[in-house]
């Protein structure tokens, strides 16, 4: 464990990042291939984009707005690998068709997994430690800003049988200076299987220099069916190594109340994020090494790489 954390970690880290790196690989001259995968995002995104307008004039009725069709849709691929246990690997699927039209009233979107529960959880939005739950549904989010807050109510049709509803209300804004930001967040939530809950994020970021920034993470989640209450904490010291290229260095801290109010991990992590290729191709390594009391805050290693492929 200490040769691989001292050793092994940062070696992996920075030969990928800089796998891609345009100091280490000169730019190519566009082969067959480059102009095919160019041609072929195009066209997906083009006739994507089409069924979103028709279908955006259809629902609404008439144009409201003259506001660009931004509709996307993502494949995202990650895997997972944790000292002691088997490799595992999912693939999740993201389609937004923003209509413009109808977005004066509200949003849809459809993905295999619960965006909102993921962003819940620290450990997948700043780490993505474990694969991602499989919960395919439709989303209809309905966002309106009151002042300095934006407000989002988002019911959620899970795709089960049968079929189960979630919602989610949430209160965000943030409060910005020129070289710090600040981010209170509330969320109140309910879903079948976690029952009612509160979720608070109250994050602090500093803009340190032109290369590092500064993230103080402190976020809380309530769960009333269990009776369970999660407390992240911690810091993210980010790093833009190129316009392509940017390192983060995290270090997380869990507790809860279960069985009593404890300690139940730290995580230190190192997250690489590469833009492979424009914005249609990207990935993410992420070594890290956490601590657990059910391990008796044993290191235990593990590693997880995540590709993007943006339409």
């Amino acid at each position: 464990m200490k040769i691989f954390f001292e050793k092994l970690l940062p070696t992996l880290v920075f030969a990928a990042c800089g796998l891609f790196s345009p100091y280490v690989m000169a730019e190519p001259e566009r082969g067959e291939w480059e102009k095919w995968f160019i041609k072929s995002n195009i066209a997906v995104s083009e006739w994507f984009d089409g069924v979103a307008e028709g279908l955006d004039l259809f629902l609404a009725g008439r144009k409201l707005t003259n506001r660009p069709n931004e509709s996307f849709l993502k494949i995202e691929n990650s895997t997972h690998s944790s000292e002691g246990q088997e490799v595992t690997n999912s693939t999740g699927l993201i389609v937004s068709p923003r209509l413009p039209n109808l977005e004066e009233f509200w949003h849809l979107k459809f993905s295999t997994y619960d965006e909102q529960e993921e962003r819940r959880n620290a450990k997948s939005d700043y780490l993505r430690q474990t694969q991602r739950r499989k919960n395919y549904g439709a989303t209809v989010g309905m966002f309106k800003k009151l002042g300095n807050v934006r407000t989002a109510f988002q019911p959620r049709i899970e795709l089960q049988d049968p079929l189960k509803v979630a919602h989610s209300l949430t209160f965000e804004s943030v409060a910005d200076s020129t070289t710090y930001w600040i981010n209170p967040k509330i969320e109140f939530y309910a879903s079948p299987e976690k029952g009612v809950g509160i979720f608070q994020a109250l994050n602090f970021n500093f803009i340190l220099s032109k290369m590092y920034t500064l993230t103080l993470i402190n976020q809380g989640d309530y769960e009333d069916r269990e009776h369970l209450y999660t407390v992240t904490n911690g810091f993210s010291v980010g790093q833009m190594l190129t316009g392509q290229t940017t390192l983060a260095y995290n270090v997380l801290f869990t507790t809860m109340n279960r069985p009593s109010y404890i300690l139940e991990s730290y995580n230190i992590s190192i997250v690489c994020n590469q833009l492979i290729y424009k914005r249609v191709l990207d990935f993410q390594i992420i070594p890290n090494v956490d601590f657990a009391y059910a391990n008796k805050f044993r290191g235990v290693a593990g590693l997880t790489v995540v590709f993007n492929l943006n339409f």
